[in-house]
């Protein structure tokens, strides 16, 4: 059985997890990080130096590294599917999520952040507007990639879905004003379908610090 160690609603773990899903493995998942706490310990030491979440252990193999697990499991279970044969279209589903890394996510979570981790009375307005305006110009790269397609990629649901994917619920449920991107909606739409999608991805997150604590505690 597949062990997952990190709570539900950290973003990374969040990824993992859907990975896991839309591969119907069976697993344990470890309640740690956060108000959970279990990271700064010898035992956990063991299994991950940086006493970060997520890490594996799948058999007597540990990984840590979200982006790292999606690309082992996709390959090690979903070998023609989340991690398609071809090399170019797998290399292209790869690609998608360098993407969210390094481009889409430094603009998005900030926005989040602003929005839920930093109480009403502390936040400021303005640099939130700026934020979202900075924001759709990348989006505008995601609708663009989407036109004409089912997925990121194609027709077909890979690796590359999942990060951009999960990041999207965040982008929908914030309370921000969002133009229209009619690509974007109709494949989050999809997504919202999946039933791994739905157990994983689709967590509530509140509006303030206090609900973003108090979801969390439910784990």
């Amino acid at each position: 059985m597949l062990e997952v160690w990190g709570r539900k609603n950290s973003n990374q773990v969040i990824h993992v997890m859907w990975t896991v899903g839309e591969l119907n493995l069976d697993y344990k998942r470890h309640n740690v990080g956060g108000s959970f706490g279990g990271l700064k310990n010898e035992d956990y030491k063991k299994l991950n130096p940086n006493l970060y979440i997520p890490t594996i252990k799948d058999g007597n193999f540990i990984l840590w590294e979200s982006y790292a697990i999606i690309r082992y499991l996709s390959k090690k279970y979903g070998h023609g599917s989340l991690w398609p044969k071809d090399i170019c279209e797998a290399a292209l589903a790869d690609q998608w999520i360098e993407w969210f890394q390094e481009t889409l996510m430094p603009k998005l979570f900030p926005i989040f952040w602003n929005k839920v981790r930093v109480s009403e009375n502390d936040r400021d307005n303005n640099k939130i507007e700026e934020l979202v305006k900075n924001l759709n110009s990348t989006m505008e790269i995601l609708e663009k990639q989407l036109d004409g397609k089912n997925y990121i990629i194609g027709d077909s649901f890979t690796m590359g879905d999942i990060p951009v994917g999960a990041g999207m619920f965040k982008y929908f449920e914030l309370d921000i004003i969002r133009p229209s991107f009619p690509n974007i909606e109709k494949w989050y739409n999809k997504l919202c379908q999946r039933e791994a999608y739905k157990e994983h991805a689709m967590n509530k997150f509140g509006t303030n610090p206090n609900e973003w604590l108090e979801i969390e505690k439910k784990g």
